[in-house]
């Protein structure tokens, strides 16, 4: 009788983790890439682009910032798992 598999691929979290990470950087790129043209190349002036840019810089940027910090720590915790899974499968 053959034992079932338990656990997970460690290469397989650490790809799955520079995914995420790579994810994350490029949020933060394209964060900062709008961020820029809605700052300096958007012409658009009056109330609504007021009520824009605050919006983008009070809550859409910091919200895009949050979602790659989450991906990051995601990858962090992968590799950490991927780790624990080739300690527990030395031993």
């Amino acid at each position: 009788m053959t034992q079932a598999l338990q656990g997970a691929d460690p290469e397989a979290l650490r790809q799955f983790a520079r995914e995420l990470d790579g994810a994350g950087r490029r949020l933060l790129e394209l964060k900062t890439a709008l961020g820029a043209r809605i700052a300096h190349n958007l012409q658009w002036e009056g109330p609504d682009a007021f009520v824009f840019r605050h919006a983008w810089q009070s809550s859409y940027a910091p919200v895009i910032g949050k979602a790659a910090s989450m991906l990051a720590e995601t990858a962090r915790r992968l590799d950490a798992q991927a780790a624990s899974q080739e300690a527990a499968s030395s031993t």
